[in-house]
C-alpha cells in the first residue's frame, strides 16, 4: 500500500468505510422488521439466498468466476459461514427480539475487543492499552445494560437478550480468527459469495420446515424490506464499500470505524422504532468508541511489527463483517 495517500484519496475511503459500517449498525434495526412475523429461520435462509445472488454477480463482475480452492479451505470458509452467518444471525434475531435495537446495536460494537479477547486465549500477545480498551468497552456495554434498562413494551427480556447478543458477537469473533486462515489466499468477493453459499444451505432445511407453517402472503410489507435491506446492503453494499476503503486505508485505521456501528443502531432505532435515547446510552457509546479505538490501534500496531517480519497475512481484522 502506497504511504503517500493524498487527502483527497482518503476522504472516499473513509466515508467508505464509515458507510460500510453504518449499513451494518443499522443492521440491528431490521432484524426488529423481521422478528415476530416471520419464522427467523426462514426469514435467514431467503436474505443468505438472495445475498448469494447479489455475491455471484459481484463475482463475475470483479473476478469473473469462483476460484476451485483446496478442501481445507473449504472447510475453513464453511466454518467462517457457520459461526459469522449461520450462529450470528439466529443468535443476533432471538436476542434482538428480546430487547431493544439501540442496546443490541452498542453490544454489537464490540466485536474489536471479543476477537482481541480470543486471539489472547490462543496465544497471541496483547499490549496495556489494548487490555485497557477491552475495559472500557465492557465497562460502556455494563453502563447501558444496567442504568438504560428498556421498558417492558420495548424489551421482555432484556438481559437475556443481551447475553444472546454477546453470544453472537463472539460468534462473528470467531469469524474473524478464521478469516486469518483464508487472507492472501481467495479474493474477498469470492470467499464472502463461497460464505454465502455455505449459509444459504445449512439455512435451507429450516427455511424448508418453516414454509410449510407460515403464510408468507401475510408477512407485512415492511418485514420483505428489512430482509432485502440485510441481504442487498448488509451483505453486499458494506463488502464492496468496506473492501473499497482497504484499498488505501490500514487494516488499523479501518478497524476503528466499527465505533460508527452503535452509531447508526442508535440513530436508526430512535427514527423508525421510536426507542428512547438516554444518557446511559451516549456514556455507554462513548465508552465503546473509546475501547475500539485503543483495541485497534493496539492490534495495528502489532500487524505492522509482525508483517514486517513476515509477509504472509497475519491478521484477521480486515475480513468483511457479515451480519
Amino acid at each position: 500500500m502506497n504511504d503517500r495517500i493524498t487527502a483527497g484519496e482518503r476522504f472516499p475511503a473513509f466515508l467508505a468505510l464509515a458507510s460500510s459500517m453504518g449499513i451494518v449498525g443499522a443492521s440491528m434495526t431490521a432484524n426488529k422488521f423481521i422478528v415476530g412475523n416471520i419464522p427467523i429461520m426462514l426469514a435467514s435462509g431467503i436474505r443468505c439466498a438472495l445475498a448469494t445472488l447479489v455475491m455471484l454477480v459481484l463475482v463475475r463482475l470483479v473476478d469473473t468466476r469462483l476460484p476451485h480452492i483446496p478442501r481445507n479451505l473449504h472447510i475453513t470458509l464453511a466454518l467462517q459461514a457457520f459461526t459469522g452467518i449461520f450462529a450470528f444471525n439466529v443468535l443476533a434475531l432471538l436476542g434482538v427480539g428480546m430487547t431493544t435495537a439501540t442496546i443490541s446495536g452498542i453490544i454489537t460494537a464490540m466485536t474489536p475487543a471479543v476477537i482481541a479477547i480470543i486471539s489472547f486465549a490462543l496465544g497471541d500477545r496483547l499490549a496495556r492499552i489494548a487490555w485497557l480498551g477491552i475495559v472500557l468497552t465492557i465497562a460502556g456495554v455494563a453502563l447501558v445494560n444496567l442504568l438504560a434498562t428498556p421498558s417492558d413494551e420495548e424489551a421482555s427480556r432484556p438481559l437475556l437478550g443481551a447475553i444472546l447478543i454477546f453470544f453472537a458477537v463472539c460468534a462473528e469473533a470467531m469469524y474473524t480468527i478464521f478469516g486469518r486462515r483464508v487472507a492472501g489466499r481467495i479474493s474477498p468477493i469470492s470467499s464472502t459469495a463461497y460464505m454465502c453459499l455455505y449459509s444459504a444451505a445449512m439455512f435451507l432445511p429450516f427455511s424448508l420446515w418453516d414454509l410449510t407453517n407460515t403464510d408468507v402472503m401475510e408477512v407485512p410489507v415492511s418485514t420483505w424490506l428489512a430482509i432485502a435491506y440485510l441481504a442487498v446492503f448488509a451483505s453486499g453494499v458494506a463488502v464492496i464499500l468496506w473492501f473499497f476503503g482497504l484499498r488505501t486505508t490500514p487494516a488499523s485505521t479501518a478497524g476503528a470505524f466499527t465505533g460508527v456501528i452503535p452509531i447508526t443502531a442508535v440513530l436508526s432505532a430512535w427514527f423508525l422504532l421510536d426507542e428512547r435515547i438516554g444518557w446511559a446510552h451516549v456514556a455507554g457509546i462513548a465508552l465503546v468508541i473509546a475501547g475500539i479505538f485503543l483495541v485497534v490501534n493496539a492490534q495495528g500496531r502489532r500487524l505492522a511489527t509482525l508483517t514486517d517480519q513476515d509477509p504472509e497475512p497475519v491478521a484477521g481484522i480486515d475480513q468483511a463483517t457479515p451480519v
